[in-house]
């Protein structure tokens, strides 16, 4: 069992982790961002499948989406459980509105706005928490098409 207040602090460095990667996608700190995650970091489609592995690859792929666009992420009531004194995971829910100049190099949307849930687990590495695993879930994505 982890103390308590061990368990806390795990619990706050995570929040300023995830707190972190919003802003370094919408601030676009791009050589900020491959350090906030493992480098075998999976993203994980909503039906299970590996989407992309590699925390390099993930932040590579985000700057090629959302470089040229204007971008709002934001995290609510996280919920995180300290498994132990290396591993947790965690719930957020999430909303995300995005507009780009002309349309997103892959999706072709001119804007969005989401809102789910991030499904995600954490480990220690380096003394430093990083984002290990991340799935995103929708309730709902409004699209703008060009």
């Amino acid at each position: 069992m982890i103390d308590p207040v061990a368990r806390l602090l795990a619990i706050e460095d995570i929040k300023q982790l995830k707190a972190r990667y919003f802003r370094c996608i919408d601030c676009k700190e791009w050589e900020s961002l491959p350090d906030l995650f493992t480098q075998d970091l999976r993203i994980v489609s909503p039906d299970g499948k590996v989407w992309m592995e590699g925390g390099a690859n993930f932040a590579a792929s985000l700057k090629n989406g959302l470089e040229n666009a204007t971008s709002c992420h934001q995290g609510f009531t996280a919920e995180i459980e300290v498994l132990d004194a290396g591993n947790a995971r965690g719930i957020w829910a999430m909303q995300d509105v995005i507009e780009w100049p002309d349309r997103h190099p892959r999706e072709g949307w001119k804007a969005i706005t989401g809102r789910g849930h991030y499904h995600e687990t954490y480990r220690r590495e380096g003394g430093h928490w990083r984002i290990a695993t991340l799935s995103l879930t929708r309730l709902s994505l409004d699209i703008t098409w060009p």
